[in-house]
Formats: C-alpha cells, structure tokens, sequence
C-alpha cells in the first residue's frame, strides 16, 4: 500500500486514473460496485464495511485524558472480522485526519473524493494529519540531529525539530517499536535518549570512554555500547534505562552483531586478536574467537547461520558458525577493508575496500568469493533495498547500484552509477561511522546524506538522478535514518502511528484498505490547547517599518524597525516579550534574540549580514500564543559590499 505514495511522483493524471481503478473498481468475477455502502455511517468512531469492523481512536501520546491541539498523539486503527471478532491480521491501511469544514459529515461520495485527493499528492490540498508520512533524521557535525519532514509544502520550511545533544554524536540506534532514538556521545561518554514523539532528549547514561557504536537487540530490551577509550561494552536496560553490566572485551574500536537468533552478541576489538561473544540473557563472554588483529567490520545472518568478521589491516575475511562459535572459514582478500554487509536474503555478504576502490561479493553457502566489482572511488559503506545494493563513493559525488538479481547470473552483475550532490563526501569536515545512505519507506529508493554538499537527496530506483534535495539548513549530514510515522501493526489487528493536529475541532478521519476495498470515514474531536486558547485570546500582528524588497549590503549595520501589537488585549507587548530570529537560508548563520524597544510598540534590531544571500526575518511572542514562524515571515536579500565580509553580528540581542 505504501507503492501508493510513491506513485504521486509519476503525475496528477497517472495519479487519478490509477485512484480511480482502486477505489471504484472491482475483480472480474463480481460485477461492479460503489466503493461504499449508501447507507450513513454510525456515529462515533466505529463503523462496518465489506464485512470488516474499524475502529479509530486517539489518545494522547504521553499521558491521559482528551487530546488536546499542538500535542502529540497517537492515532489507532483496529480491525476485526464483524461476524467473529478475529483481529485481521497483515492489512496494509492508510489514513488521514482533516478538519471539517462545516458542519455536516462527509456522504460517501464525499469521503471517496477525500482519499482521491489525498492520494493525488497536490501540495495545494493536504490533510491536517498524514498517517502514512515518514521523517528523515540528520546526524549532524556538531551537537544536534535533524528532523525534517520531505512531504511539507515548498514554501514552509521543512525542518521539524532539532535536538540538541550535550556534545556530538557519532552513532545512532533506532528502537524497533520507534519510539526512541539512542545516541552515543564520545566526549561526553554518555549515550543518550531521544524520545521520537516529542523529539527532546529526555536520558543521559554515563558509560565508558569514548563510546561509539550502538546496537540494540532484536528484541529491543538491551542496548549494546562499544566503548573505544577502555575496551569495554556497556549494556544498558531500554525500559528502565540503568547500565546492566559492562564486559571487557579488549582495545581499539568496536563493532556488533547480533547471532543466533539474538542469543549472542559478538563484539569485535580493532587492538586486539579475538571477537567476544557474550551471551545476551547472562551478559557473559562464552567465546574468543581468533580473527588477529585489525578487525574493522562484521555482519551475521541467522539465515546462512554465520558470522563474517573483516580484518583490515590483513585483508583477510573470518567465517565463523553462529551457533558452534567454531571458525569454519577463511576468505583472503586483500588490506584495505572498511565495511561488509549481508544482502536481505542473507546470503551475499559485501566486503567494501576503500583502498583499492572494489567492492567484492561473497557467496554465504560456499564461502567463496563470487564477484569482485572494480570502477568505485573509495567507497566507504553500503545499504539494501530488495532489489539493489547502494554502495557509496566518498571519492566522488556519486552512488553505485548492484543489481542483486544479477548476481546469481553468469557474468559481470550490473552496475550503475548516479550521481548525486555537486561536492564528493570526503570534502567534508569529518566522515561520520553511521549509516550515511537509507532505504525509503516504499523501499524502492533511498536517502543519501551529503555532508559536503550540507543536503540530502532522495533516488527512486529508475531515476537517472535524484528526484529530491533536502537542505540540511547549513548543517553536515553525517549519517541518516528514516523514521517511518506511517500505520504500522503494533499488534494483531491493531494499526498505530503518531500524529500531530494544530488545530481544536472535529476531524473527518479517512480510511482506505485496499483488500477488501474499504474507504469510510469517522469522526474525531480535537479540544484546544493552552496555546491555542492564547492564541485565541490574543490577536497578535506583525506590521514591518522597513522595506524588504530593498536589496542590503553584506557587512554594514542595517536597522530592521517593526511594530507588534495584540489588538485581543489592553496590556501593550514589551520588548521582553518578543523574540527575533535571522537566519540564512541556505546556510549555518543565524542570530536569535529580543529587540530594542524605541517606542510603544515599535521596536527595533540592528542587522549585520555577513555576506551576500537570502536571509528570513522571523517574530514571535509566545505568551501570547504566536511562537516563531506562527507570524508570516519576511526574505530579505543581501548583495555583496564594498568591504570584506568578515563580521557576524547582530546587535539588540544576544547570539545563540
């Protein structure tokens, strides 16, 4: 169901027509029918179709009572068979929430023609409330992770969050339940929590030194620390978020893998000669197994029922039984080894060397190399989709497919090149150890993360090019991560996501399932938030004393006079009250502070542009319920000056 979404890039009239035969269409053998009953749906939140029972409720996200606007929420979906009350099971729903207008709920028809327009993918027409949406999260160069939402209209920004950490990260881990994002900060030795539904950092656990790769479990109870300064791992609680015992298992840095169906957990060491497998129920070492020293990679598959572990330094890549811990292989390849990777199906492992610029493939069931790829420019990682490997290029401003169909065949498999960003990735400041390419939630695609180029960009598989830029807001994307919101099945027959609703009312929620073929629509209440009441309240507006359309020069002093007023209320807005926020966009520069009041209700801030490009202009008075962006914003142009353009500053505040 998720191919749905992918389909609005191929063209609002591919889009219509291909709607129209899934809403309105039926198989051969039963003659056509509407796509809804004429019948009026029952009030309140359930109703029954095609011999299908769905029930749509929303809870807050944490904790109790009535969802409230400007909150986040989570949004259900539970479906059961209307005669026997079975859960159905593996549904692929989607749904939206968007505010009534007026006063009537929607006929059938009418919410027919909701799903037809949300499915088209017009940026003019979106629904309040996506629940098959995803983010994309930017582990960046310094202290902070990007959230940016790729599906907002062109003329907002994208960015929707930024979580700031207590120091840079360098690995991430995403729970499988996605509600937490752990992330390993080396200078401050400490791994820390994000909670993905508010995206605030909300835990700190102190660990060893320099902490660096994460892995979580497979079943998500115990977070697994490498900890390069003292040879340890750490292995934290994911409920309780307390250390549960940390292990020595030797110098340098550390990779993990999980084997055996979660059993074991094998930590490699760069300093030392042996991988330690510990056993994950009583976090004790029952193994060393010899791999000499230099070992930079590993990758297990239950499926092969193997652990390959590459030395870098030698070349050499060890086979080991995930079961018996025994060495049952070696495979020489030559030094220069960075990462190795099992294909979905666990059977072709890829051993990348940046040194040598190939990319070799090994057969899982023999344990023998089957391809050896030429033509990379230091390639450093590789990612999957079902149908390709990516393998990515820090040498030049390109990513390379690997047909995996073609691996099996006689002869040299299939390889493309697509570039993608203008700057290769070793331009950058650092090249981070995360993942730096994703699959795409439709998985026919991925996310690629262009440190140098301080964007991402989006490939749909076909595509000579990307068919998307993601702006990064003059950050380095070191590494990327999707974060799926779409509806997921958190139990049998139980579909949830997160969602988040601006505005108090009533909500038509909309439901598609494409077997059977169901579209209805319910009906939700959103009460207000102390925000939204603020707002309410207050009326506040923005009315500028300045010219926007005149181009300034970089590098002199500009006065930026404004008048904000709350025509809801008697008490005039003080300077203290205001907050200002400029920013370049695209770029790092920014300045955030309170203006100078010259008068009642005139205020006032001194701008000093850097250099020349666009700059936003943004004001705020969040007591009185309009934060920032909440006003409309102003783009001011900058040309270059006279004098070189060596300040940056902004007077009539403070910097961040």
């Amino acid at each position: 169901m998720k191919k749905l979404i992918a389909l609005c890039t191929l063209g609002p009239l591919f889009v219509y027509v291909y709607v129209q035969s899934l809403l309105l269409e039926r198989p051969a053998v039963n003659p056509p029918a509407p796509v809804a009953s004429p019948a009026p749906a029952p009030e309140g939140s359930r109703i029954e179709r095609e011999g299908l029972a769905i029930q749509f409720d929303l809870r807050p996200a944490v904790g109790a009572g009535p969802v409230e606007a400007q909150s986040e929420a989570l949004a259900t979906f539970t479906l059961t068979d209307a005669r026997s009350g079975q859960p159905v099971r593996g549904a692929r729903p989607l749904g939206w929430m968007s505010l009534r207008e007026g006063q009537e709920a929607p006929t059938d028809a009418q919410c027919a023609e909701k799903v037809k327009t949300f499915l088209g993918g017009l940026l003019s027409v979106q629904a309040d409330a996506d629940m098959n949406s995803y983010f994309v999260l930017a582990l960046n160069h310094d202290n902070t992770l990007s959230v940016i939402n790729p599906q907002l209209a062109f003329n907002r920004t994208k960015l929707r969050a930024l979580v700031t950490l207590s120091a840079p990260a360098a690995d991430w881990a995403l729970h499988p339940d996605r509600s937490a994002l752990y992330v390993s900060l080396p200078t401050a030795q400490r791994v820390s929590r994000v909670d993905l539904r508010t995206f605030l950092a909300t835990a700190s656990v102190e660990v060893g030194r320099g902490p660096a790769r994460l892995a979580l479990a497979p079943d998500g109870r115990t977070l697994w620390v490498g900890n390069d300064g003292d040879g340890t791992v750490t292995v934290i609680d994911h409920r309780t978020q307390k250390v549960l015992a940390t292990v020595e298992v030797g110098q340098g840095h550390h990779e993990l893998a999980f084997a055996d169906d979660g059993r074991t957990a094998w930590v490699t060491s760069e300093g030392a000669d042996e991988v330690t497998v510990i056993d994950t129920a009583t976090f004790e070492p029952v193994e060393r197994v010899e791999v000499g020293r230099g070992a930079v990679a590993i990758a297990a598959s239950d499926t092969a029922r193997a652990v390959y572990v590459a030395n870098g330094r030698t070349g050499e890549v060890v086979v080991a039984h995930g079961r018996t811990l025994s060495v049952t292989g070696r495979v020489a390849l030559a030094p220069g080894l960075k990462a190795l990777r099992f294909d979905p199906s666990g059977r072709w492992v890829f051993a990348v060397n940046g040194a040598r610029g190939e990319v070799t493939v090994l057969d899982a069931s023999s344990d023998s190399v089957r391809h050896v790829l030429t033509g990379f420019d230091s390639p450093d990682a590789v990612s999957f989709t079902d149908g390709y490997a990516y393998v990515r290029n820090t040498g030049g401003a390109r990513i390379s497919l690997v047909k995996l169909a073609s691996l099996e065949q006689p002869g040299a498999p299939s390889v493309v090149d697509v570039q993608v960003g203008q700057k290769a990735p070793e331009e950058a400041r650092v090249l981070g150890s995360a993942a730096p390419l994703v699959p795409v939630p439709e998985g026919d695609g991925v996310i690629v993360s262009s440190p140098a180029d301080k964007a991402l960009y989006v490939y749909r598989e076909g595509m000579m090019a990307p068919m998307g830029t993601l702006l990064n807001y003059g950050r380095e994307p070191r590494a990327v991560l999707v974060l799926d919101r779409s509806l997921g099945e958190v139990r049998p027959g139980v579909y949830s996501t997160q969602v988040r609703l601006k505005e108090p009312g009533t909500y038509d929620v909309a439901f598609l399932l494409d077997s059977p073929r169901v579209v209805a629509c319910v009906e939700q209440r959103v009460g207000a938030s102390d925000q939204v009441k603020a707002r309410r309240a207050h009326r506040v507006e923005l009315e500028p004393r300045f010219d926007a359309t005149v181009r300034r020069k970089a590098g002199e002093d500009h006065v930026l006079r404004f008048r904000v007023v709350d025509s809801g209320s008697d008490r005039p807005v003080s300077a203290e009250e205001i907050s200002v926020l400029l920013f370049r966009a695209p770029g790092s520069w920014q300045w955030r502070g309170s203006p100078r009041a010259v008068g009642e209700g005139e205020f006032e801030v001194t701008f000093h542009p850097p250099g020349p490009g666009q700059f936003k202009f943004l004001v705020g008075v969040e007591s009185r319920g309009a934060p920032l962006g909440s006003l409309w914003p102003l783009t001011l142009g900058v040309v270059q000056g006279a004098g070189p353009q060596v300040a940056d500053r902004l007077s009539g505040g403070t910097h961040p």
